[in-house]
């Protein structure tokens, strides 16, 4: 809530700058332009480009004022556990656990100032969630191919997005921004299957969540012009 109510503030501080300077500008984008732009993960104080953390984000203007917008964020992570306390019989832990969320969508620009540049919008989201968990010992194995085991579990996500934001053009074809907006989501999770050494292999039946389920996102973004 605090990174919300942060990015809230931003949004509106650019707004009160825009009062101050003239509307017509050299610095925002026109029809035809193309831009990109990566979030800060962790802030403008302990900013982080990672795109294993963050997202990606390019933008083409159909107008002045009207973009099409299309997003890619990515997470990926592997743990691996090795017990060799005993030699003549090693065990090893594998869990692997994946996102990734894909956006396409609109954005009407407003007439802010010379470097302001305010705007509302909407995003299709899709969502891909990856898991798994393998034990291996002497003689032994056994596997999950849609859970860690920690909570994580193979799921496939799909929803909308309203949105508004504001960029500040800190030179020409340079700018950073702030951005806001409330998802709604219905998730679906992927069947499960256990294998086990000795074992029938048991399939468990994945199951969709209740309704939608709605989130709150926010994030400083560095951009820049083609």
């Amino acid at each position: 809530m605090k990174k919300v109510l942060l990015t809230a503030a931003a949004v509106m501080t650019f707004g009160l700058m825009s009062a101050q300077e003239e509307t017509t500008s050299a610095y925002k984008p026109v029809k035809g332009t193309i831009a990109t732009e990566v979030a800060l993960i962790g802030g403008l104080n302990n900013a982080d480009f990672d795109l294993n953390s963050g997202a990606l984000k390019f933008r083409y203007f159909l107008k002045d004022d009207m973009a099409l917008r299309l997003g890619l964020g990515l997470n990926s992570n592997k743990t691996e556990d090795v017990n060799n306390a005993n030699p003549a019989n090693i065990e090893t832990e594998i869990r692997k656990n994946s996102n990734t969320l894909l956006n396409l969508g609109i954005e009407k620009h407003f007439a802010g100032s010379e470097r302001l540049s305010t705007y509302a919008g909407a995003d299709l989201l899709i969502g891909f969630n990856g898991a798994s968990y393998e034990y291996t010992e002497n003689g032994y194995s056994y596997e999950e191919d849609a859970s860690d085991l920690n909570g994580n579990n193979a799921s496939t996500s799909f929803g909308v997005r309203v949105l508004t934001g504001a960029d500040y053009y800190i030179t020409k074809k340079v700018f950073l921004g702030v951005e806001a907006g409330l998802n709604f989501m219905s998730e679906k999770a992927k069947d499960n299957t256990i294998t086990e050494t000795g074992s029938p292999t048991v399939t468990t039946t994945g199951g969709k969540s209740g309704g939608f389920t709605t989130s709150v996102v926010g994030g400083v973004r560095i951009g820049f012009q083609f």
